[in-house]
């Protein structure tokens, strides 16, 4: 069990994505000082071998964030990251042995680049990131993921974050955290009104629920509000004829069956963020938060469309980078409450 949390030492962080201009100055001005970042796996084709031009490029992405002021937390690759032609066959101890090799590296070549904080694996409780793949291989390469950087930098704070706090994550939680577990907080996923029902109002009883189920600080990794999109019922939502393009039916549609009072516009959105912040602020064991995300998408990565609700309208600003009323709104918030 750990002490209260003030908010004054919680993680301001946010997930930067989509735009290709890096304005981190907008970032600190926000009042975050951390951000998430996607690392690859670091070898072209082999354990050991010759380094990824993915590898590279993301490591210039930590060194200029650095250098700009930044903290970054690294999010470690998924299970298809590891390749078995490359890592051996899934489910094997060659396997995992080479998952904690990769990390290690990771943590190595990063150095104080990313000294702290890291997320291993991005939502194994659900399909979209685990596949086909057992479940219970998708845990243990969590658990070896975060092996793999502690053996290197035993101070850092590994974790891992569900889709959301339900029964199923309930079950992959009871064994990702049992026993002598390499983990020092447990993390979870939001977005009511959108993907889910319910509304930001609802996250109070989600942090109580899994501080009870396992007594660990708790990281927010995502959570946001979809600021454009029309409001469908169940029923209209899931009706996509002709669909031959296999959309999602939100990518169909380009709306959501989920909204808050309001629906969704970006007034609404940056109400959402200030009482998501405030939320977070005051609840003793939440360790911070990443809002999702900086700006918005130009194309949805689901179905590869522009304007498309699911993913292009998540973000505090546009793609280009211009603040939505969620950024002020956040600003002022986290100004009034995290300093």
């Amino acid at each position: 069990m750990t002490d209260i949390i003030p908010a004054r030492d919680k993680i301001r962080g946010i997930v930067y994505a989509y735009t290709p201009m890096k304005r981190y100055d907008m970032v600190l001005d926000l009042g975050v000082d951390w951000i998430r970042l996607n690392v690859p796996f670091p070898w072209k084709d082999r354990i050991g071998g010759e380094i990824s031009d993915g590898w590279r490029k993301i490591k210039a992405d930590f060194e200029e964030a650095s250098a700009a002021g930044l903290k970054v937390m690294p999010s470690t690759p998924t299970i298809f990251g590891y390749k078995p032609e490359i890592c051996g066959e899934y489910g094997t101890e060659e396997f995992y042995s080479n998952v904690s090799r990769a990390t290690a590296f990771m943590a190595e070549d990063l150095g104080q680049l990313a000294p702290s904080l890291w997320q291993c694996m991005n939502e194994l409780d659900i399909p979209t990131f685990s596949g086909d793949v057992p479940l219970d291989i998708c845990i243990e390469t969590c658990r070896r993921s975060a092996v793999g950087v502690l053996s290197v930098n035993p101070g850092a704070r590994c974790g891992t974050n569900f889709a959301s706090w339900r029964d199923e994550s309930r079950r992959v939680g009871d064994k990702l955290f049992k026993g002598d577990h390499p983990f020092a907080y447990v993390g979870d996923d939001q977005y009511f009104g959108s993907w889910q029902g319910g509304s930001v109002e609802d996250w109070p009883g989600v942090l109580d629920s899994m501080w009870d189920a396992y007594g660990l600080p708790i990281l927010v990794n995502e959570w946001g509000y979809s600021s454009k999109g029309e409001t469908l019922t169940p029923e209209q939502l899931h009706d996509c004829p002709d669909n031959k393009l296999h959309l999602e039916p939100v990518c169909y549609h380009k709306a959501w069956c989920n909204e808050m009072p309001g629906g969704h516009n970006e007034q609404v959105q940056a109400d959402y963020f200030r009482r998501g912040l405030e939320i977070f602020a005051a609840h003793p064991h939440v360790l911070g938060n990443f809002m999702f995300c900086f700006s918005d998408a130009k194309t949805c990565w689901h179905c590869h469309l522009p304007d498309c609700p699911a993913e292009c309208y998540w973000g505090l600003c546009t793609y280009d980078c211009v603040p939505k009323p969620a950024y002020w709104a956040a600003k002022e918030t986290i100004r009034k409450l995290y300093f």
